[in-house]
């Protein structure tokens, strides 16, 4: 599978709630800090997330956030690594689509393991190069110790971006980049073939829920 099952529950609770943010067309990015700008999110998350909207609902307010907010196209080219630079500009291109599907379907069909845990910022460090880190506890309402979550942000002009989410230390992104690595080496066909075995992927999800 593209994403370890024992990070499940903590990353799409990490990535839901700031996905499942304020719904305002304002974009967040604009902020005064990065501890603002993952704050702001986060807690309009929490409110958000009381309403029972339907899972087409659900992909669409993903999808929206998703590009407003995460610098996908930074995260496209990092998750590839080398592959990027041998890759037509028609595979890269492709693969900007469907992995932003792939990642909007397994966060949005997975989000009901969602039960009550609330987001609090604990501190930011600077990280050079207009980048930063923003950590904070998942706190959860059955007590125990909270699941570390650090935002990795981007910062061109005034805006801010997310650009990574590490889960106890662990890097989603370099996570990622790992295992589409192994997807290219096992088919031998470079990007055009994690392209196939991403729609496959989502086509066989798709016709599953059918």
């Amino acid at each position: 599978m593209l994403i370890r099952h024992a990070l499940r529950s903590a990353a799409i609770l990490s990535m839901g709630l700031y996905l499942m943010g304020s719904p305002a067309p304002a974009h967040a990015g604009n902020a005064s800090s990065p501890e603002v700008f993952i704050n702001g999110m986060a807690q309009g998350a929490l409110q958000t997330l009381q309403d029972k909207v339907s899972e087409a609902e659900m992909e669409k307010r993903f999808t929206a956030l998703l590009n407003d907010d995460f610098d996908m196209p930074r995260i496209s080219r990092f998750v590839l690594g080398r592959y990027w630079t041998t890759a037509s500009d028609e595979d890269r291109q492709h693969f900007q689509q469907i992995f932003e599907s792939y990642v909007v379907r397994a966060y949005s069909i997975r989000f009901s393991e969602y039960s009550g845990q609330t987001v609090k910022v604990t501190g930011s460090r600077d990280e050079g190069d207009n980048s930063s880190v923003v950590t904070t506890d998942i706190v959860s309402p059955q007590g125990g110790e909270p699941v570390k979550v650090d935002w990795r942000v981007h910062k061109t002009g005034d805006d801010y971006r997310i650009v990574d989410v590490a889960v106890e230390g662990v890097s989603m992104v370099l996570t990622q980049k790992q295992e589409f690595a192994a997807v290219i080496e096992r088919t031998g066909n470079g990007v055009a073939g994690l392209n196939n075995v991403i729609e496959a992927k989502l086509n066989g999800s798709a016709t599953a829920q059918k």
